[in-house]
């Protein structure tokens, strides 16, 4: 005798309505295809949000691993008498390291070319290693950059835009230390030599170049021991918004971060997952719509049964909870198959791809498509399929606590 196992009178008859495919062949069918759009749309959506959660990370280690997460600076960007600054700054949450930084923008000029570029002038000493430009150094180390000897490290794309190898001299003009001469305002310019390139595949490698913070400021004419500001590394270039004001520190100081510069950019990206993100959840709004079209049929099939169970005692509550839990299961397959299917997908998509011989995307360092699975992304999207699925129920549910059991079993 097998044991009894008991559970609530309308879970067993939903799960009972859920598994039997009844007289109603067609709503069997929609309720199959539904549980299969939700499925499909929950990995498209898990697959296109590792990707883009990839290129952003992409995007963010690459470009603002490069560039100053923040610079706390003067009103006019310069900053002098700054030497205890740094620890102060180092007290501020999410800080990690800080140095002194010249900046500026300047012109390059070879032989044949002209270029615009962001000139850094850095401190090697005081330089992290954990940046990700002692990593992408192709040929040189940050040791090459000596005070007094005006060498610089261009980005690889720069480097063949201007058509230069290390050992080759460039010419670097810039304004900010211009002087008045008989013959006008005359920019201050000097030779340097090219001891090496870096490449990180961003539009970095075409705009940067770095060289020795004492040989910048020597170009630029700033005054002995002024800087353009003090450069911060945060542990996460996202958590720009949780510094304090630069004027906590009780001086005339700015601070800037990255999204001067790049915000737009990862707006951007933002934008266009959060676009992407809605395309898919409308696919699975149309795979619950499917539901609540199956249960409409299913109800209007089991009026009999409905004023049966009516006439026996069953309340409203329990005949409402019936159908919830029947719509409810398809749209709960169909998040788990589905969710299970797009990390498997997202985990393995660039050995499919090569498997079908495609190559949708490469960039320096790697190959293929960047993908990121985020756990918690994962969860949202699963509760979210099952919120909508809930929802899809609801109405056909009400519709069937509304039979009235006197009609229902008139002809029977």
């Amino acid at each position: 005798m097998k044991p009894t196992i008991f559970q609530p009178v309308s879970l067993a008859i939903g799960l009972r309505y859920a598994g039997a495919r009844g007289s109603n062949r067609f709503a069997s069918f929609v309720s199959l295809f539904s549980t299969f759009g939700i499925a499909i749309g929950v990995m498209a959506l898990i697959l296109v949000s590792s990707v883009m959660n990839g290129f952003e990370g992409q995007l963010k280690n690459r470009i603002l691993g490069v560039i100053p997460h923040a610079i706390v600076t003067g009103a006019d960007d310069r900053l002098a008498n700054w030497e205890g600054l740094p620890e102060q700054l180092l007290r501020w949450p999410h800080v990690q390291a800080v140095a002194p930084l010249v900046q500026s923008e300047a012109m390059v000029q070879t032989r044949g070319e002209l270029a615009a570029v962001v000139m850094q002038g850095i401190d090697p000493d005081n330089f992290p290693a954990h940046d990700l430009l002692r990593r992408s150094l192709k040929n040189a180390g940050l040791d090459k950059l000596q005070a007094g000897q005006f060498n610089v490290i261009l980005g690889a794309q720069l480097a063949r835009q201007l058509d230069v190898l290390p050992g080759d001299q460039i010419r670097i003009i810039s304004s900010e230390g211009s002087r008045f001469t008989p013959m006008g305002r005359t920019p201050s310019q000097r030779l340097f030599n090219v001891v090496g390139t870096f490449e990180v595949g961003a539009d970095v490698d075409d705009q940067l170049l770095f060289t020795h913070m004492e040989d910048a400021r020597r170009l630029l004419r700033y005054p002995a021991g002024t800087v353009s500001g003090l450069r911060l590394w945060l542990d996460d270039a996202f958590n720009i918004d949780v510094l304090p004001k630069a004027d906590s520190l009780g001086k005339d100081l700015v601070l800037q971060d990255w999204r001067r510069e790049r915000g737009e950019l990862f707006q951007a990206v933002a934008m266009e997952k959060h676009v992407m993100s809605l395309m898919l959840v409308l696919i699975v709004m149309v795979a619950a719509f499917n539901i609540l079209s199956a249960l409409v049929m299913v109800v209007l099939d089991k009026q009999g049964e409905v004023a049966i169970l009516r006439t026996m005692g069953m309340n409203r509550g329990g005949i409402l909870r019936i159908f919830m839990v029947q719509g409810a299961w398809s749209g709960f397959w169909g998040a788990i198959i589905g969710s299970l299917l797009g990390v498997l997908l997202a985990s393995y998509v660039n050995p499919l791809l090569d498997l079908l011989h495609l190559n949708l995307y490469m960039a320096a360092g790697g190959r293929g498509l960047p993908v990121i699975v985020e756990p918690g992304q994962i969860a949202q999207i699963t509760l979210g399929a099952l919120l909508i699925s809930f929802l899809a129920t609801l109405y056909p549910a009400s519709r069937a606590v509304q039979i009235r059991p006197a009609e229902a079993l008139r002809y029977e």
